[in-house]
C-alpha cells in the first residue's frame, strides 16, 4: 500500500469491504475516489446531499484512514500480539485484498540472509476483524502484513466533502424545523392526514416512523409469537457483555428455529438463539439470525459457518449466506428493527425438530460445486437488490425535499 501519484489514503469499498489504495478529488458537490491500479471509469462517486443522517456520513468518514505502514524484515518486531494490522487475502494470481486483522501470535525464527539484508522468515498469527476469513485464525509472513496507522490528518479534499455533506444535513433539519414553525393551527392540517401530522412537521424518516406507530398490525403480527427490539430484554440480553448477531439469508421458509440450534450445537457445541424473520409469499426463501451471548462463541460459530472448505445447505441444496456480523446490542437493536420466531434454547429429549433438514457440504464434491455456484448467483442478486434500495431512498428523498419546498412557498 504505497504512497504514489496522489494516493495518500486508504477507502474501505462498499462491496466487498477491502481496503484499497485512494486518492479523492471534489468535482461540485460530487467526492470521487479513485483506487489504485483500477481505470478511472471504475472511479467510486459520492453526492454531499445523498448523506440524509450524520450517523451515515459518520459510517463514510470512518471509511477513510492514512496509509498502512509496509514493514521491512528487520522490523518484525513491531508486530507483536494485539497488534491490529491490515493483510493481505489471495482470491487469485492477480487478485490481492487488503482487511484487518488483529496479530493473534508470533511464531519467532531465525533470520536467514539473502544478499545484504536478512529476511524474516517469522510466521504471524492473525484473527480476522474482516473479509471472508472473519472470525477465523490464520498464519501469514511480513510481506503480507502492514501495520494500520489510526493517527493522522484527513485529506483537505475529504474534509472540505465532509463539511459540504454536514451543511445538507443542517440545512434540511433547519428546513423541517421552519416548516414546522409555519403550521399556526390543526385547521391547517388536512383531515386525513391528522392522526399523522403534515409532512412539513416532521422529516421523512420520522414520518416513517410514526406511520409505523398508527398503522394496523398485520395478521402475521396478530397471530404470530414475534417480538420487537423493545422485547429484546426478556431474553436477558441487557446484562450480556458483548452479544453477537450473525444475520443469514437464504435460508428455506419452512426451516424452523430449533432445527438450526440444534444442528448448530452438534457442530460447534455452542448453544445460540435463532431466529427466523417472516418473508413474502412470494419469496423462496428467507433470513435469520444466530445471537450469541459472548465473543468467544461469536469466533468459534464464525469459525464454522466462514470455512472456505464446507458450505451449509438445507436438504434441497440451498446454500446459507452471511449477510453480516454485529457485535454489541446497540447494533443489533438498530439492524434488525421486527424479529422473527425465536427459539432460545436446545430441543429437550430430540422434541422441537431435528438437524436432518440441513447438512455440510465438503469441498472437492458435485454437490459443493452445485452450491458454490448458486451461493455466488444469490450474492449477485444481493448486490443488485442494494442498488435498488439506495436508488429508491434518493428518489423518496428527492420527493419529500420538494415537498418541503412547497409548503415553504
Amino acid at each position: 500500500m504505497a504512497n504514489e501519484n496522489g494516493y495518500t489514503m486508504e477507502f474501505r469499498g462498499y462491496r466487498d469491504g477491502a481496503w484499497y489504495t485512494a486518492r479523492v478529488s471534489l468535482e461540485g458537490e460530487t467526492l470521487r475516489v479513485w483506487c489504485v491500479d483500477f481505470p478511472d471509469e471504475c472511479a467510486n462517486a459520492f453526492e454531499a446531499p445523498q448523506f440524509g443522517e450524520c450517523e451515515q456520513l459518520h459510517d463514510f468518514k470512518s471509511r477513510f484512514r492514512p496509509l498502512s505502514k509496509q514493514l521491512q524484515d528487520s522490523e518484525c518486531g513491531l508486530l507483536a500480539k494485539g497488534t491490529r494490522v491490515c493483510a493481505c487475502q489471495r482470491f487469485g494470481d492477480d487478485d490481492l485484498r487488503f482487511y484487518d486483522a488483529v496479530v493473534d501470535g508470533v511464531q519467532r525464527r531465525k533470520h536467514s540472509l539473502t544478499t545484504e539484508e536478512k529476511s524474516c522468515s517469522c510466521n504471524f498469527i492473525l484473527f480476522w476483524l474482516q473479509g471472508p476469513n472473519a472470525g477465523n485464525l490464520t498464519a501469514a509472513t511480513i510481506v503480507d502484513i502492514c501495520i494500520v496507522q489510526s493517527e493522522g490528518e484527513l485529506d483537505p479534499v475529504l474534509v472540505s466533502f465532509l463539511e459540504m455533506a454536514k451543511g445538507k444535513i443542517d440545512l434540511f433539519s433547519s428546513r423541517s424545523v421552519s416548516a414546522s414553525k409555519g403550521v399556526s393551527s390543526m385547521e391547517m392540517v388536512p383531515e386525513w392526514n391528522k392522526s399523522l401530522g403534515t409532512t412539513c412537521e416532521i422529516d421523512y424518516f420520522e414520518r416513517i416512523e410514526k406511520e409505523k406507530r398508527h398503522a394496523k398490525p398485520s395478521v402475521a403480527e396478530v397471530f404470530s409469537p414475534e417480538v420487537s427490539c423493545d422485547d429484546m430484554k426478556d431474553w436477558d440480553l441487557e446484562g450480556t457483555k458483548n452479544v453477537c448477531m450473525i444475520l443469514i439469508a437464504n435460508i428455506d421458509r419452512e426451516l424452523c428455529p430449533s432445527t438450526v440450534t440444534q444442528f448448530l450445537h452438534r457442530h460447534t457445541s455452542v448453544s445460540a438463539r435463532v431466529l427466523i424473520f417472516p418473508n413474502l409469499s412470494s419469496e423462496v426463501h428467507t433470513r435469520g439470525a444466530i445471537i450469541l451471548d459472548s465473543e468467544k462463541e461469536f469466533q468459534k460459530m464464525c469459525g464454522f459457518l466462514n470455512d472456505p472448505n464446507c458450505i451449509i445447505t438445507s436438504s434441497t441444496g440451498r446454500p446459507w449466506v452471511i449477510l453480516e456480523k454485529l457485535v454489541g446490542l446497540e447494533k443489533i437493536k438498530s439492524s434488525i428493527g421486527t424479529l422473527g420466531y425465536i427459539s432460545t434454547s436446545l430441543p429437550q429429549n430430540g422434541k422441537g425438530g431435528t438437524s436432518n433438514n440441513l447438512k455440510v457440504l465438503h469441498s472437492g464434491t458435485q454437490e459443493f460445486k452445485r452450491a458454490s455456484d448458486m451461493r455466488d448467483l444469490f450474492l449477485e442478486f444481493i448486490s443488485h437488490q442494494e442498488l435498488l434500495h439506495k436508488r429508491l431512498a434518493l428518489e423518496e428523498r428527492r420527493v419529500f425535499t420538494d415537498e418541503q419546498l412547497t409548503c415553504l412557498d
